[in-house]
């Protein structure tokens, strides 16, 4: 589905089609692309608004709209080709190529409505200088004709450019545009979007098999077309151009199209055929319109990793009040350089778009500029981050509704954390990845959290950080305890306990030995977590720490229990509960209560089994916890039943 365009001269003026004496020539159209497929919803919508009705208002179609390259000519060529087979416009199609994003070749209302008289049999002579009186002309010439025409008006860029040429009732206008031409009232928008992932490869496949209908190099090589779709973006000029690579080369197997289209640095290079098929040479057009503040945004929106940005992370880029970026976000949105994300007020690239912003960014703007775009984008993310304590949340779901927005923010800020490490931007590395920590833990995505954790601690020591490293160290020992890596958390919790005792500092180092005894009772050394557990204690003590002195209690309950020392864990389950209720800690309490629960049972006492555990869910009712008491209510209901 290649973008096509007639050039308007005195030649093709003389091949308009008007009815008349040739009905079916359609000379004034162009042909319909041999490789058209798919597009069934979008033909349908098209169809719906230029079929024949008792209306008398004319319906003008302005959408088919959308990015360049997404085959808005050529579904609109097909469209009218299937209107005409219909019979629903006897009187002729009018075709006109407006060129409205060539600064050079742009053409005026003025020279279409010129080019459309003469083609309703107007002598040129007799065609008024004045644009009003043009028009005028132009819809007393179309109220003569018996039959209904269709006005095809491609590749306009503005509403002020096909606005003379609306005809009036009951002919029918179909306009494409790289916009979304909000400001043509009356006119029914139809946002074209990229191919659905069958339909490119079946694009590809109709195109090699039309020039070749024994060339099965798309059906026999189904997984390397479906990623050579992928990497066009499923954009159809992007595919006519790889459909036109692999015609002109017929022995070159479609997975070598999708090694040279993998590498995301060349991917526009690549996708060039001749000089005048080209993704990038249809970006420059449309790019080139852009006003002056808007193509800065345009290209500075690719600095953020992220897959979508918001207006008010936009804004930090961009140096601009919040009010004035969504103004240009939304001016991009509807000219198609982006697209509407979710949710509301968040917006996102085309894959192919996010390349040639990138390109143009390496072009148009300084290192210097781009450094301070991102510094400005990093310390957004951390302020945003700061609103909310994650590590004092209970869940995502406790976030207070107002600051509900910064949870889709946080997808963003991984991807800030690598580019604040490649920036060098390394204070920004750890204070996102410490501020990020409360999400990282609810989504339980340890991977993850290890990346960032590694990107934390090394930045932490080229800062010679000490506090900021331990932090790190204790962050990678979590993640290696929860993927079941036993010896590197313990090797990460001792190097943190090196440095908490190298800073004197007592808090960190009751953590780092808390930590590193529950390391040792998972990997079944009792006695050297008993040790750690009690320098831990002594710690929390000394500082006060309640909490802390409860998690060992329980820690050492749990110790007891695994070794079959019942009365020794109801012991010191109990001592953790004391604490728990004086320092008014209900999801602790929950906890306690359990564990005594499961004590109880496994010294033969369902009764008091149960009694436990019906306080614990009450606790883990209180503290917010739904999920544990439903889950504590099913444990009851197996090991209990009725």
């Amino acid at each position: 589905m290649v973008e096509s365009h007639n050039e308007i001269s005195g030649e093709v003026a003389r091949n308009l089609y008007l009815g008349g004496s040739a009905p079916t020539a359609l000379a004034g159209i162009p042909p319909v692309n041999a490789d058209f497929t798919g597009r069934t919803t979008d033909l349908a919508r098209i169809a719906d608004a230029l079929r024949p009705s008792p209306d008398s208002v004319p319906v003008v179609v302005s959408a088919v709209a959308g990015l360049a390259g997404v085959g808005k000519t050529t579904l609109a060529v097909k469209s009218a080709h299937d209107a005409v087979s219909a019979g629903w416009f006897p009187g002729g199609v009018l075709f006109v190529d407006m060129r409205g994003y060539s600064a050079d070749n742009r053409l005026d209302p003025g020279e279409a409505l010129s080019v459309f008289l003469q083609a309703l049999g107007v002598a040129g002579e007799h065609i008024p200088p004045a644009l009003s009186a043009r028009e005028a002309l132009y819809r007393s010439k179309l109220s003569e004709r018996t039959g209904r025409v269709l006005v095809l008006v491609d590749n306009a860029s503005s509403a002020d450019q096909v606005r003379p040429l609306l005809p009036s009732s009951p002919h029918r206008v179909l306009v494409t545009s790289r916009h979304t031409l909000g400001d043509l009232h009356g006119a029914r928008k139809i946002d074209l979007n990229v191919l659905p992932r069958v339909e490119a490869v079946a694009m590809l496949d109709t195109a090699v098999r039309t020039a070749n209908p024994a060339d099965r190099r798309v059906v026999e090589g189904a997984e390397a077309a479906g990623e050579v779709a992928e990497f066009c973006g499923y954009l159809p000029l992007a595919l006519s151009i790889v459909a036109a690579i692999l015609v002109s080369d017929p022995d070159q197997p479609i997975s070598e199209m999708a090694a040279a289209l993998r590498s995301s640095t060349t991917r526009l290079n690549e996708l060039s055929y001749d000089r005048d098929l080209a993704v990038r040479a249809a970006f420059d057009l449309s790019y080139t319109r852009l006003e002056r503040d808007d193509a800065r945004l345009f290209r500075l929106l690719s600095l953020n990793r992220g897959p979508r940005i918001s207006f008010e992370a936009a804004a930090a880029l961009a140096d601009l009040p919040p009010r004035d970026t969504a103004k240009i976000l939304g001016r991009l949105r509807r000219a198609h350089m982006i697209e509407q994300g979710e949710p509301r007020g968040w917006f996102r690239f085309h894959d192919l778009l996010r390349l040639y912003a990138e390109h143009r960014v390496s072009v148009d703007e300084s290192a210097d500029a781009c450094d301070a775009a991102v510094v400005r984008l990093l310390d957004y993310y951390v302020d945003a981050m700061r609103l909310v304590d994650e590590d004092l949340m209970p869940s995502p779901d406790a976030l207070p509704k107002s600051r509900s927005s910064f949870r889709a923010e946080r997808t963003n800020v991984v991807d800030a954390i690598t580019l604040a490490h490649e920036s060098g931007q390394y204070q920004q590395v750890t204070q996102l990845t410490f501020a990020l920590s409360g999400y990282l833990l609810f989504q339980r995505n340890w991977e993850v959290w290890r990346t960032v954790y590694q990107l934390a601690l090394h930045a932490a020591r080229q800062l010679k950080d000490r506090p900021g490293e331990a932090k790190a160290l204790l962050g990678l020992g979590r993640a290696a305890r929860h993927q079941r890596d036993f010896d590197a958390s313990r090797t990460r919790y001792h190097e943190a306990l090196v440095v908490y005792r190298t800073l004197d500092d007592h808090r960190g180092e009751a953590r780092a030995l808390h930590h590193l005894g529950s390391i040792l009772r998972l990997q079944g050394d009792y006695g050297a977590a008993r040790v750690h557990y009690d320098d831990a204690l002594a710690l929390y003590r000394l500082l006060g720490k309640r909490h802390g002195e409860a998690d060992i209690a329980h820690n050492l309950g749990t110790m007891a229990r695994h070794q079959k020392c019942h009365d020794q864990a109801r012991t010191h389950y109990l001592e953790a509960l004391t604490i728990c209720r004086e320092i008014g800690d209900r999801r602790r309490e929950a906890r306690a209560l359990e564990q005594l629960g499961k004590t109880a049972r496994d010294q033969g006492d369902p009764a008091q089994a149960r009694g436990h555990w019906q306080a614990a869910i009450v606790a883990y009712e209180h503290a917010n916890d739904g999920p544990y008491a439903t889950g504590l209510r099913r444990r009851m209901a197996r090991d209990f039943p009725a």
